[in-house]
């Protein structure tokens, strides 16, 4: 099964906790996290990373933060047989998990864009994109479907969207499936998760 925690952070938010809820995380991710010169992004990676520690719980896993390792291309982990994604957007952060395979996960807010579709979408996606009612939100429901496949490939933004074509649910990868699911957090987000099994999803609203 794939679990997932998400929660999002309102605007009159208060920052008088967001030193103790540093303070439960590693020293490593401490430093790493106050060098964000955004008080929103800090907000969010505490919460993410809070989030994670819930998802941990929720599997009845034996892990702590300390015991993370960072693949070549920076993407966390843990030695485990346990995989797990976050992913941030707006206000909205998630952070989902599963014991079985690979997942990557990714959420957008859906705003107006101006962009080059040749530059990132297939000929296929684009004529789907074009085609829709709403393109704009087209458009993100097809970004998040390639960012989650490439979270759980490992390479992320290494890896060009181009790469890719996620026109339908299952995505063939360098010899690998990936089986994509729709994500709701939310109005005006979209969001994708992707997993090399096919798998049951359970996902909460949660607050940390």
């Amino acid at each position: 099964m794939i679990a997932g925690f998400y929660m999002q952070i309102a605007e009159n938010r208060a920052n008088n906790d967001l030193g103790h809820k540093l303070s439960l995380l590693p020293q490593f991710l401490q430093h790493k996290i106050a060098a964000k010169r955004q008080q929103l992004d800090v907000h969010l990676s505490i919460t993410g990373n809070l989030l994670l520690l819930k998802l941990i719980d929720h599997f009845k896993l034996d892990l702590k933060l300390d015991d993370l390792g960072y693949g070549p291309y920076q993407r966390p982990y843990f030695d485990a047989g346990f995989d797990f994604n976050i992913s941030h957007s707006g206000n909205c952060v998630i952070c989902c998990g599963t014991m079985e395979g690979k997942i990557g996960v990714d959420i957008e807010v859906i705003k107006p864009i101006d962009i080059n579709y040749d530059d990132y979408f297939t000929n296929t996606e684009q004529q789907n994109i074009r085609a829709a009612q709403n393109q704009q939100t087209e458009f993100f429901k097809y970004w998040t479907r390639k960012e989650a496949v490439l979270k759980a490939v490992g390479t992320g933004v290494y890896t060009p969207l181009l790469a890719i074509n996620v026109s339908s649910d299952e995505v063939i990868y360098k010899g690998e499936h990936y089986y994509l699911s729709p994500l709701e957090v939310g109005p005006g987000f979209a969001g994708h998760i992707a997993s090399t099994l096919r798998q049951d999803i359970y996902i909460k609203k949660a607050e940390v």
